[in-house]
């Protein structure tokens, strides 16, 4: 799945690809690393790089954002995948218009915050996809009502799924 995240004014694209197990091969503005990652607590996990082994704590903030703690220091970044920032870009937050909320990488469809007919705000959690041990809420991209839901809970999904439509 490609991302961009962003650290102070700098913008970094990001690529994470599952490459079977644990093993992840990301991808940072053309940069490539494989990493083992292992998630041994709520936001905790062991990351293997090279012959180094890292306590990273990734903590989700609102708007997007993470504060990540490896081994003592502290990285604060925001981060969306490119479909999301694109709609944002073109149409500015709450614009008008469909948006299309897609799964940024394979996964399990957790729990529905939403349901068909339903209004929601710019931001709002709409769905919850597990993915890399991992729960993600996913937000509409604009302020609207949701026309159609393609999964349901439990469902496996791959990564750019259609999850649902808001418009």
């Amino acid at each position: 799945m490609n991302y961009v995240a962003t650290v102070g004014e700098r913008e970094v694209k990001v690529t994470v690809e599952v490459l079977g197990g644990s093993n992840y091969k990301v991808t940072l503005d053309g940069r490539e690393v494989v990493v083992d990652a292992h998630q041994v607590a709520n936001h905790l996990w062991s990351v293997l790089y090279g012959y180094a082994s890292l306590e990273v704590d990734v903590t989700p903030v609102p708007g997007d954002a993470f504060e990540v703690l490896i081994n003592g220091d502290c990285h604060k970044f925001a981060l969306m995948n490119e479909q999301r920032r694109a709609m944002i870009r073109a149409g500015g937050k709450g614009a008008a218009g469909k948006a299309m909320v897609t799964s940024p990488m394979p996964g399990k469809v957790v729990k529905l915050l939403v349901s068909e007919g339903e209004e929601v705000k710019v931001d709002q959690g709409v769905i919850v996809v597990e993915a890399m041990k991992m729960e993600n809420e996913l937000k509409s991209a604009i302020a609207g009502k949701v026309k159609e839901i393609f999964v349901a809970e439990g469902e496996v999904v791959e990564s750019g799924a259609k999850l649902l439509l808001v418009e």
